[in-house]
């Protein structure tokens, strides 16, 4: 552990010499594993039937209802593996990063149709959190950068997020909107100091030099974020740092420019100690800082405005016709009546429910919704994980067994037995929702007469 960095925490919080010995030695603990559950997807009760089923032993965390400590007595599939997991019914999180969202929604699912960004979003997991707490919102998730996009990405189809929209714009980029977004997380680029119980290298380079260079920055992205805010709209700071210079520094000098004009929100009872900073030997977590603040006044912009240009987008609208061709052929084949709007980019189809007008002529996306499927010459071909966004559909769902479902996820082709059939399977259907203890668990392309054969020998058995 680098010297410099001990001597920076002994002296800037007063820690006694036996706290350092705990302290130091904390930091090269393993965590204890933590998950959240989507309850977008399934309900917290429903999912502890499943832990059950499983032999997971779940255990309540110090913060909140729908995160869990894991304890799994066989390991030899990993958790990321596990079919919950690619259906998107859990998210694996370390406890102190899924704080911020939990401090901004004050931990209540608001069904409000708010504008909501998350300024660095990659890879997805406060993103994904965000539209669990704020289900009907439209949720701007922004990274600067593209190498860190396809995780994000990955993340909100797996969870079923048909309100994310990614884009990829420098966080300073928004203010040049005042006061468009209702509520902001600001989870800023920092000295990674949190992330040091995983490798040293985290804090190989760490210097006061360097911090400083870094808190530059992260002040100019947080008063770009105070100032695209709404008044009246909250925004959380976060860090997965412990100095003073890129957390408490940085809320001191916003409150020395625009004091005025907002004000901090206590995220605990002691109103003297509004702000929440979570240690490693104390906590048990990684280390982490979270504040919170409410825009009372518009702020004066005294940044310099970005000369805006209409965008081009990659994406397309679906047109009408094509449109149908989706409709229609979901609604035929799986029992799915969708009522939102249709994209389009190199024939992959996309879906959302919100309406995005606004951002379609102002901010250039990366991806729109979830993605569903391809439509190519007129044909619509569902991808395998349109059954992770709209649950077990009404037609053309079967449900096989324990013995198939690892085959399935190795993409292999198997002569599936069915179990039980939910509806009739139609004739002359060629795409089936797969099943197993009422968790969809893919869309898979079977010739009818095979199913049909299945169908008929089931009957047969009995």
């Amino acid at each position: 552990m680098k010297q410099d960095f001990l001597d920076y925490i002994q002296e800037t919080f007063q820690f006694s010499p036996s706290e350092m010995t705990e302290f130091s030695c904390a930091l090269t603990q393993p965590l204890k594993k933590t998950l959240r559950v989507n309850i977008n997807k399934i309900s917290v009760s429903d999912f502890k039937l499943l832990a059950l089923k499983n032999n997971w032993q779940l255990s309540e965390t110090p913060l909140w209802n729908n995160t869990f400590y894991i304890d799994r007595e066989d390991t030899s599939l990993a958790l990321w593996n596990t079919l919950e997991h690619i259906t998107g019914y859990f998210y694996i999180q370390e406890l102190a990063a899924s704080s911020s969202p939990y401090y901004l929604s004050d931990d209540i699912v608001d069904e409000t149709e708010y504008t909501i960004l998350d300024m660095s979003a990659s890879p997805g997991g406060k993103t994904t959190q965000l539209a669990e707490y704020y289900p009907n919102s439209v949720i701007i998730a922004n990274e600067i950068d593209k190498s860190r996009m396809r995780q994000l990405h990955e993340n909100t189809d797996r969870l079923g997020t048909k309100n994310v929209f990614v884009t990829n714009y420098d966080g300073r980029f928004f203010a040049n909107y005042e006061e468009l977004f209702d509520k902001i997380l600001l989870d800023a680029p920092c000295s990674g100091e949190g992330t040091a119980y995983k490798s040293d290298d985290a804090l190989k380079y760490w210097n006061i030099k360097n911090i400083k260079k870094i808190a530059k920055l992260q002040f100019q992205l947080l008063e770009s974020a105070m100032i695209s805010l709404k008044v009246w709209g909250e925004l959380v700071y976060s860090t997965c740092t412990l100095n003073r210079l890129e957390n408490e520094e940085i809320i001191n000098k916003l409150t020395g420019k625009y004091g005025e004009h907002f004000n901090v929100v206590s995220l605990s009872d002691d109103l003297t100690k509004p702000l929440i900073r979570a240690w490693p030997h104390k906590e048990k977590t990684w280390w982490f800082f979270v504040v919170k603040l409410r825009k009372k006044t518009p702020f004066p912009d005294t940044t310099k405005k970005r000369k805006l240009q209409k965008n081009i987008q990659w994406f397309e609208r679906v047109s009408n016709t094509d449109s149908k061709i989706i409709e229609t052929f979901l609604l035929h084949t799986f029992g799915l009546l969708l009522t939102g709007k249709f994209y389009t980019y190199r024939n992959e189809i996309y879906y959302t429910e919100k309406n995005i007008d606004f951002f379609w002529e102002n901010f250039f996306l990366f991806k729109v919704g979830v993605k569903i499927g391809k439509l190519d010459n007129g044909v619509f071909e569902p991808n395998f994980f349109l059954w992770t966004h709209f649950w077990i559909f009404s037609k053309n769902s079967i449900k096989v067994s324990d013995s198939e479902i690892d085959s399935l996820f190795k993409w292999q082709e198997t002569e599936w037995i069915i179990d039980s059939i939910s509806k009739n399977i139609s004739d002359n259907n060629n795409y089936y929702q797969v099943y197993i203890w009422d968790i969809p668990a893919g869309v898979i392309k079977m010739k009818w007469t095979v199913a049909k054969s299945l169908l008929e020998s089931r009957f047969m058995r009995k």
